[in-house]
């Protein structure tokens, strides 16, 4: 049928363009979901009639109505397991090419369904002219096995004949899931809008470019009797700028030629920034431009300076719209992953099963199998997630592994290296073993909590400090998900059937777990509901390899076969730009404008295919042809969105983040600069933080005497650090050294500690029986620790060779301090270790001439810092049980930065 361009210049201005008014009664589809939202909001939801009368949907929402089950998530799911087991079968392992292929599973997939969407067959790739490198005859290979799934072969059927006849059957069931994918049940502008609008005519507006599927896909639409109208923003005082557009729509790709469009007349109003932007690219001076009043821009210094803007924003009521901003950003993928860490409730359809512990735990399992080693592994943080998702629940017990993600954490050094089943068991009967034997003989059941603390040597290894109840339930949780996911999987050696499969994760769902009857949101209910509605199909696609099997459904619960997320993300894609033009009175936010944002790089090429075989397929089609084109105008298309969003937003703000990620110092977008656009000056306005409120009360005598009769380990630890004092006896942290790092010192100190108490033993005969409690480190590293200690075990005789009174009649080996501090002693730390040395050794020699300071100090602490005492952060942070929650403690990888900045 008939194709028509419609162009205007002010996209506020629509309900004014004549060529428009005609077809304000018809399908209105927009290229994204923000121009769509924009489009409704304008032109749509109005409090009188609106403008457009008809539906106003996106452009993937009508795509998916036309293909029907072609872009599910269940349909890739299938597509993947197929493409798996033909892998499977046309590869072996010691093929070249295997592991980058099973590696890019899911790109080849993409790239197939691209392709085939475009109109391509295996066929056209299969031609003597065109040079194969040795991966693509592979990647031939793989597609025209591929050619005999169902779904394609439906696929091809629905395109080859044509949508005129899916139009005339289908069109009202098409309608409806748009309509219900596009509006809310409870809209009232439903009730005025014609919701039978049919397919004669349909107006597809901001299609400035198309992918190849669009393309193929209007071009059918056509070809079936639809009447195309393009409506585009287009301003013919800046033709080079504006060119790009022709070159996608033009009589050779199936439309008409610019010289036929409906071009609107360009206004006389004053020339703005957003024309001398455009101006500056056609060689055209404009001149006594400012920059207007309502746009702002700021550098924040990083992320967190960001998120305090977002924060702000958040609190800001929805319908108060003039102080309410949307955010886009050139980088928005990565920004939504960080913002998913803080607000992971706003990212409902993105987060999908993974997002909630159901997902976890499925997803933990099903990472389980190792196509490498043919069996199945458990990693530390698989075990972590599990614990974590609440969904491991010991019946006999009546425990939850999430109450126990703390004592897992501690115990893990323990299990270093433990990736099989076999090295799991053994090493936990290694510990129970230990328990048993070793640590029951400093245990006392009536030692008071700082008994337990002092009395054993083993007090500070994070994986000997738990109760052996502890231990136990660990081992039974860890048990359990090994036998779930033997249960899942078997040992490996059969094909499992997909319907089979489903089966057991449906039995697994089902299972009763009390604990989480109170925990779960409401979204997952909805998921899990969701869940097992698609674990009831019995999918008839055959049996397939355990590794398929696992990996195709972590792919599905991930969320990666399904390609967009456009309804939950906070920051929008700088792509969608254009729909801000449409909406009126709230602030355009976009961020992530730096160096190295714009203008747009090139988009990747389709793996495997190389640069020179991609063209030369898109030489002899059209519709992937669009690839190249939207390559090639790259930086067109950038400048494109730059005007519509400086010519047409109410009110902008402009912003990027001095660091982001692992670059420091990065300076504004190249644009910005054209521009001169600098960050507008802010009132430096003082922000008291919380923290650091003085407290105007005075301190009790009874309040410093209680200080005062804490241990005098207790008060060694708060001359080391106030703050470490806090965590240790106030808080109620859990004081125990977890890194590798710090454990080696306390190794070799245990060995100095025991030669001290045995000096009879030999220095062989102590190493054997203390390298047993270690197996998760090599003999090589026990033995390189142990000479380099065990030579000292006199000198820690004879320094900390005594014993501290404590209560009634008992005492405690100095040899503990080896311990509480395990590198003070060292003669080449740094001048703050050693100067805090000196002072702790001070107090334990001298505790009455320290004393009277530590309570003037011990006082000062509490009226200037009655949140949380104060940290004195140093190089011996790295030797505190509690650096990894201390926010201002010194961490080594800073180390080199600090020195720079002295």
């Amino acid at each position: 049928m008939t194709c028509k361009v419609i162009t205007y210049t002010n996209p506020k201005t629509l309900d004014q363009l004549e060529g428009l008014k005609n077809y304000s009664n018809v399908l209105h589809v927009c290229a994204t979901k923000n121009m769509r939202e924009g489009v409704y909001e304008r032109y749509q939801r109005l409090p009188e009639q609106p403008f457009i009368t008809a539906p106003v949907v996106s452009s993937i929402q009508l795509v998916k109505g036309l293909l029907g089950d072609w872009y599910s998530s269940q349909t890739k799911l299938k597509q993947f397991l197929n493409l798996s087991d033909m892998i499977q079968r046309e590869m072996k392992w010691e093929d070249n090419f295997f592991s980058s292929f099973r590696r890019n599973q899911v790109e080849v997939l993409e790239t197939i369904r691209m392709l085939e969407l475009s109109g391509l067959t295996a066929a056209d790739l299969d031609d003597d002219d065109l040079i194969l490198s040795p991966k693509e005859e592979v990647f031939l290979t793989l597609w025209k096995k591929f050619e005999e799934d169902a779904s394609l072969k439906r696929l091809r059927f629905t395109l080859k004949k044509g949508l005129k006849n899916k139009l005339e059957n289908d069109w009202t069931k098409i309608i409806q899931k748009m309509m219900k994918d596009a509006y809310k049940e409870d809209d009232p502008i439903l009730q005025m809008i014609n919701q039978n609008v049919d397919y004669k005519t349909i107006v597809f507006h901001g299609f400035y470019y198309m992918t190849p599927e669009q393309q193929r896909i209007f071009l059918l639409l056509k070809d079936a009797g639809v009447n195309i109208i393009f409506l585009n923003l287009y301003d013919s005082r800046y033709p080079d700028s504006f060119s790009f557009i022709g070159d996608f729509i033009n009589t050779r790709n199936g439309w008409v030629d610019k010289s036929q469009w409906e071009i609107a007349k360009s206004s006389d109003k004053p020339q703005t920034l957003a024309d001398k932007f455009l101006a500056d690219f056609e060689g055209e001076l404009v001149e006594d431009v400012r920059k207007p009043a309502h746009l702002k821009v700021k550098d924040f210094q990083d992320f967190y300076d960001f998120l305090q803007d977002y924060e702000k924003n958040l609190k800001s009521p929805d319908k108060d719209k003039t102080v309410h901003k949307t955010y886009l950003a050139p980088n928005a993928a990565s920004l939504n992953d960080r913002l998913q860490e803080y607000y992971p409730e706003f990212f409902k359809a993105k987060r999908h099963f993974l997002g909630y512990p159901i997902g976890q735990f499925l997803f933990q399992l099903h990472q389980m199998w190792s196509e490498q080693e043919g069996s199945l592994v458990l990693t530390e943080s698989g075990l972590f997630d599990c614990f974590a998702s609440g969904w491991l629940f010991d019946k006999k017990t009546k425990k939850n592994a999430r109450d126990y993600t703390r004592p897992l954490q501690e115990v893990l050094p323990f299990f270093q290296g433990c990736v099989t089943q076999e090295s799991w068991k053994n090493r936990a009967k290694e510990l129970l073993d230990i328990h048993e034997n070793v640590l029951s003989a400093f245990q006392e059941e009536a030692d008071d909590a700082f008994q337990q603390r002092i009395s054993s040597p083993f007090a500070l290894f994070s994986q000997f400090a738990l109760p052996k109840e502890d231990v136990l339930q660990l081992v039974d949780f860890i048990d359990m998900i090994m036998k779930i996911a033997s249960d899942l999987f078997g040992d490996g050696k059969k094909r499992i059937s997909l319907a089979d499969h489903f089966s057991k994760l449906r039995h697994l769902v089902e299972a009763a777990n009390p604990y989480l009857q109170q925990e779960i949101v409401k979204e997952e209910r909805i998921l899990i509901k969701e869940l097992k509605e698609t674990l009831q199909t019995t999918p008839d696609i055959g049996d397939f390899h355990v590794s398929d099997i696992s990996t195709a459904i972590s792919l599905y619960l991930s969320g990666h076969l399904k390609k967009d997320h456009p309804d939950d993300e906070l920051i929008r894609p700088f792509i969608e730009i254009d729909g801000e033009a449409f909406k009126e009175n709230g602030i355009t936010h976009v961020t992530g404008l730096d160096e190295n944002s714009l203008p747009y790089s090139e988009f990747t090429l389709p793996w495997p295919l190389s640069e020179q075989v991609f063209h030369d397929l898109a030489n002899r089609n059209i519709p992937l042809s669009f690839q190249v084109l939207r390559n090639k105008y790259v930086k067109q298309i950038t400048r494109y969105l730059v005007y519509n969003l400086l010519q047409f937003s109410e009110r902008l703000e402009l912003s990027w983040m001095v660091q982001w990620e692992d670059k420091k110092y990065l300076d504004k977008a190249v644009y910005l600069s054209q521009l001169n656009l600098e960050p507008n000056k802010e009132d430096g306005g003082k922000q008291d933080e919380w923290l650091d409120v003085k407290l105007a009360r005075e301190i009790s005598k009874e309040e410093l005497d209680s200080f005062l009769a804490y241990p005098i380990d207790a008060l060694a630890e708060f001359k080391f650090c106030p703050r470490r004092f806090y965590y240790s006896y106030l808080s109620g942290s859990t004081e125990t050294f977890s890194s590798e790092f710090v454990q080696e010192f306390l190794f070799g100190n245990l060995l100095k500690s025991i030669g001290a108490l045995l000096p009879s033993e030999t220095d062989e005969n102590i190493k054997q029986e203390v390298f047993k409690l270690f197996p998760y480190w090599n003999e090589f590293k026990l033995n390189i620790i142990a000479e380099e200690n065990i030579r000292y075990r006199y000198w820690a005789k004879k320094n900390y060779g005594g014993y501290t009174p404590y209560g009634e009649g008992e005492e405690f080996s100095d040899l503990r301090q080896l311990f509480l501090f395990p590198v003070l002693q060292n003669s080449k730390a740094d001048e703050d270790s050693k100067l805090t040395a000196a002072a702790i050794g001070q107090l334990y020699s001298q505790p009455v001439s320290i004393l009277p300071t530590l309570r003037e100090e011990f006082e000062k602490q509490l009226q200037e810092y009655p949140i949380q005492m104060q940290a004195a952060p140093s190089g011996k942070c790295r030797f505190c049980p509690h650096n990894q929650i201390c926010p201002e403690a010194f961490h080594p990888v800073d180390d080199a930065e600090r020195k720079r900045a002295k």
